[in-house]
């Protein structure tokens, strides 16, 4: 019979980012970078773009580095990345390419939030969260979505038609068998699961429900964006998205506790020692060591296995191949594989 991981011992909760480390983000950024350019391009053709997904992105993204870059400084949502990239290339005109954009971000020695204030006072766009803003999303929602669950979910009709959404091509990020065995592992062992991402709460539960893998998860305890941009509403505070604690907090808390006791600190402190965060970039980092809780890097996010070195200099308390480190005794595409590549003072090193 599979076990967990020894090094699981003291947590009762598992808390898991999706985007990289249960599902591939591979298709929110291939809307990001589709809603950047038809918001730059007018009178695109639909199909021309979607036949061409993979160079508009390469040249937006700059083959991807300055996705790196913002996911490595703690810009979490895909759509703070459509924001924050569209907007620099319209503060500096960038008519020579999008080098002249990464550049500039980079040279602004900026993390999120602190970024979106800067990037906010100088973007045609207008602030985070504001009209301009709203718009990018809703453009990056018709490109991923397509046409008809567009209007189903947002209930609004599609500025520019013909688009048959990015939704369908969803992967797991590893097996999906593999990740099926993980969580039941440590379903059946007792742990408490849940899960803290910036995707929307009906694009994180699709993916759940069609790999048969949501009910290892307490409902309780899935927070999405959607958790989150409620809460600011109710709040007045903003922003509480990663990199800020209250994703993860909310996740050990659970939906029914109150916001404003864990934005005022009105809660059990000890329950943080007893949880653990399982993220690939940086946001998720720095969430979960905001809100006092360990932390176990996958090296499946953007980065890939390049990544150990960062999470290394950010105190990442244990770093995995992939999130079949969790588990022991149980065969996976993983084994026989290197598995935990570092595990700091707690003294554990999962050999697969």
């Amino acid at each position: 019979m599979a076990k967990t991981a020894n090094f699981l011992n003291g947590y009762n909760t598992v808390l898991f980012d999706m985007d990289g480390v249960i599902t591939s983000e591979q298709r929110y950024w291939d809307a990001a970078a589709l809603a950047i350019y038809e918001h730059l391009n007018s009178n695109i053709d639909v199909d021309f773009a979607m036949e061409n997904k993979d160079d508009i992105r390469k040249d937006i993204f700059c083959n991807d580095k300055t996705v790196h870059y913002l996911k490595n400084i703690g810009v979490n949502s895909n759509w703070d990345v459509a924001y924050v990239i569209l907007s620099a290339a319209l503060i500096i005109g960038a008519k020579d390419g999008f080098e002249a954009v990464f550049k500039y971000l980079k040279n602004l020695n900026l993390t999120a939030p602190a970024l979106y204030d800067h990037i906010g006072k100088k973007s045609p766009l207008g602030k985070r969260g504001g009209k301009g803003y709203h718009r990018l999303v809703l453009t990056f929602q018709e490109w991923y979505l397509g046409d008809e669950m567009f209007l189903e979910k947002w209930h609004e009709k599609p500025q520019l038609k013909g688009k048959k959404g990015l939704l369908d091509c969803e992967q797991p990020v590893i097996p999906i068998d593999d990740i099926k065995n993980v969580l039941k592992t440590l379903f059946d062992h007792g742990i408490s699961l849940g899960i803290g991402t910036g995707r929307v709460d009906f694009e994180t539960k699709l993916p759940l429900g069609q790999w048969d893998i949501s009910k290892y998860f307490d409902e309780n305890k899935i927070i999405t964006y959607t958790e989150v941009l409620k809460s600011e509403k109710e709040t007045g505070i903003s922003p509480l998205a990663k990199p800020h604690e209250y994703t993860f907090l909310k996740g050990m808390l659970g939906k029914d506790f109150d916001d404003k006791k864990i934005l005022g600190g009105f809660y059990d402190k000890t329950a943080t020692k007893k949880t653990l965060v399982i993220g690939d970039a940086g946001a998720d980092i720095f969430s979960a060591k905001a809100a006092g809780m360990d932390f176990a890097a996958v090296l499946t996010g953007i980065s890939g296995r390049k990544a150990k070195d960062y999470f290394l200099a950010n105190g990442a308390d244990y770093i995995l191949n992939d999130i079949t480190g969790l588990i022991e005794g149980i065969e996976t595409s993983n084994s026989g594989k290197d598995n935990c590549c570092n595990a700091f003072d707690k003294g554990v090193c999962r050999q697969a």
